[in-house]
């Protein structure tokens, strides 16, 4: 605890006053002019409750010391009351301006100087009792935010798993998924810088594509496991998984934080929109489509041709690319399709490491 009073007067009368005001209650050292009042400063920062500071010394006066000391950014610490046989509101004006705490004014008057300096002592350590104390739980916070976070992507990786082997994966089109997304995200953040995507959006969104397919859980078996191809009707019961995922986000939506709920649940449901506006469920088209569902919906649409189906075999990543490309799996956002021609390379390498 700092316990140190730390008296700096060129006047030897004027700094045994003070000492004597003190001295049972209090560690003090004495300095006799501003040079030796930094020494001790420097060597003796985490002791010191409080500075005493004459302002009219030899060598260095009471304004460049305390100019040394708000160079350092101890005045945040340690409080520096100056004293001064000036009483016009010049010099009191620079003293504040410059961050002391309080004036004492020469000649002293014992019991105001001492109620002054230790109620002043009082106050910061009070202060930065507070500072601990929301420091530690700021800490505490922090540690269950990182065990919230740790459960969330658990119980997500795990339903995510579920609808994995519920629809006869190999159990590594998820993890496929985030990867080829944060490839895109990645990408889209280097190539337009000005659409603002950050390392921390892209780790969102990269959590949310583990959830793309949530709601298949709902779709019934018979159309789930189809091999050949689904009837109308059979399709539109396969297309409410979009919003069928949402309803099940929903009852997660407690141990998700907000962004991360938002984020997943943009996913769930737009991640069959097309960039025309001919996607479902919405309808939506262009820039109506959130970010995230954009670069989750190619990933998804790539890793789909490239991957053996029930009612398919794969494609040849040059030719899902084609595919993608030229229109043929429906119309994408044009700046993720210049991210594909520029990642291209990459999305194949993690696609061979992944099969």
């Amino acid at each position: 605890m700092r316990n140190t009073i730390l008296i700096v007067d060129d006047e030897e009368l004027n700094r045994e006053l003070l000492r004597q005001m003190f001295e049972e209650d209090y560690d003090i050292l004495t300095a006799n002019d501003g040079k030796e009042a930094i020494r001790y400063l420097e060597k003796n920062k985490n002791e010191i409750a409080i500075i005493l500071l004459d302002i009219v010394m030899p060598v260095l006066n009471g304004f460049q010391v305390l100019q040394v000391i708000n160079n350092k950014k101890l005045l945040d610490k340690i409080p520096v009351i100056l004293i001064t046989a000036q009483d016009d509101e010049q010099t009191e004006f620079q003293c504040y301006q410059m961050g002391a705490t309080a004036i004492i004014n020469k000649p002293f008057v014992a019991q105001t100087v001492r109620k002054r300096v230790i109620s002043t002592i009082e106050l910061y350590r009070n202060i930065d009792e507070m500072e601990g104390t929301i420091s530690e739980q700021d800490e505490k916070l922090e540690e269950q935010e990182k065990k919230l976070n740790a459960f969330s992507d658990t119980l997500l990786e795990a339903v995510s798993n579920i609808v994995e082997f519920r629809n006869l994966e190999s159990g590594t089109h998820v993890k496929r998924v985030k990867g080829f997304t944060r490839i895109f995200a990645n990408t889209y953040k280097k190539l337009y810088p000005q659409e603002g995507l950050t390392d921390e959006q892209i780790e969102v969104i990269v959590r949310a594509a583990s959830l793309h397919d949530l709601g298949k859980i709902a779709i019934p078996d018979n159309i789930l496991l189809k091999p050949g191809r689904l009837t109308d009707e059979e399709r539109e019961v396969m297309m409410t998984h979009t919003t069928k995922g949402c309803e099940i986000l929903n009852m997660l939506s407690d141990v998700q934080e907000q962004e991360q709920f938002k984020a997943s649940y943009e996913v769930c449901r737009y991640h069959h929109e097309r960039y025309d506006g001919k996607g479902y469920p919405d309808g939506l088209k262009a820039d109506e489509i959130p970010i995230s569902a954009r670069l989750v919906s190619i990933a998804d649409v790539y890793d789909a041709l490239v991957s053996e189906r029930v009612y398919k075999k794969p494609f040849d990543k040059q030719t899902a690319y084609t595919m993608i490309m030229e229109g043929q799996c429906g119309i994408f956002d044009p700046k993720i399709l210049s991210c594909f021609e520029y990642c291209k390379k990459e999305i194949e390498e993690f696609a061979d490491s992944r099969i």
